[in-house]
């Protein structure tokens, strides 16, 4: 993973612009009966250029940003209302967002669980089904396509998301796959969204 923040680091600028170039509707489309509403409680994890962040700002959301990668974390920051709480936090562990000790009713992990050791993957959903409220969601998005610029990935799939959900009491309540927007052909998404077992 440090290696991959290493490149995120260094290159945070052309990955602003790169995720500013497409807006939200455009890359959340599959999901839309799920976005949130006014006055949900939103966790971003790997919120990058902060672009889906300040989209649920603008739904008057109470946004809470997580980004590891510093020099990503102060641009996205640069960019955004001062409402939006601001994490450098990894999982499994979040430790500024465990201290809010604050119940979410929707968490989005866009382009993040590629990027997730497989045998942190399990601790990681735990931690983020703890901050999830009675009716919450997660949306986790999933690409499919190897990188070609030196940062890793791991492989993904609905059937693993499957197996970990379960074993914290979530469930799939919609999954979809997509285009991918900025059209690397090389590249497809699925979209994942959990909710508690009723």
């Amino acid at each position: 993973m440090s290696k991959t923040l290493d490149i995120y680091n260094e290159n945070a600028p052309q990955f602003v612009e790169q995720y500013d170039s497409v807006t939200f509707e455009s890359v959340h489309q599959s999901w839309l009966e799920y976005w949130p509403q006014s006055g949900y409680k939103v966790l971003d994890i790997g919120a990058g250029s902060g672009r889906d962040s300040r989209w649920f700002v603008n739904q008057r959301c109470s946004v809470v940003a997580v980004e590891p990668c510093d020099n990503l974390r102060q641009l996205g920051k640069q960019n955004s209302p001062d409402s939006i709480q601001w994490f450098g936090d990894y999982l499994p562990d979040l430790v500024g967002v465990e201290a809010l000790s604050r119940q979410f009713d929707l968490i989005l992990l866009s382009a993040v669980w590629m990027h997730i050791p497989v045998e942190v993957r399990a601790a990681s959903l735990k931690a983020l089904s703890e901050r999830l409220n009675a009716q919450g969601k997660i949306v986790i998005t999933l690409r499919y396509g190897d990188f070609d610029d030196g940062r890793e990935g791991y492989g993904v799939s609905i059937r693993e998301i499957e197996k970990l959900a379960n074993q914290v009491g979530l469930v799939i309540c919609q999954q979809s796959g997509s285009d991918d927007v900025l059209q690397r052909n090389s590249v497809t998404w699925e979209t994942v969204v959990l909710g508690q077992k009723n």
